[in-house]
């Protein structure tokens, strides 16, 4: 989980020095090239592109995350889903599959 949290962040912060360094160019560029209005660059990169695409990024991670976890709740069913997989794969008979099922049914109750 850490490995992931690591690599998120260092995506973001690439992300991050990507638009920064964008936002160098364009502005610093076009002061030197004596466009009147290159200033502009500076508050629209920094103060709108620059949040926007990281929380867009961080939506995208989070909604990710989302996914991954309603997947792994559809597919964790626990010691029943165990078995029902075992049986259709053959490896326990009819009469094996219902003695555990009721097994595990008395547990539950």
């Amino acid at each position: 989980m850490h490995t992931h949290r690591n690599a998120t962040e260092a995506t973001h912060a690439a992300l991050a020095g990507g638009i920064s360094m964008a936002v160098l160019v364009v502005g610093l560029g076009g002061l030197a090239l004596g466009i009147p209005w290159a200033w502009v660059a500076f508050p629209v990169g920094y103060g709108g592109v620059l949040p926007l695409a990281l929380g867009l990024a961080k939506r995208r991670e989070t909604e990710r995350e989302a996914a991954a976890e309603r997947r792994t709740e559809r597919t964790d069913d626990g010691p029943l889903a165990t078995l029902r997989d075992r049986y259709a794969r053959g490896e326990i008979d009819e009469r094996e599959f219902e003695t555990r099922v009721e097994g595990l049914l008395e547990t539950e109750g």
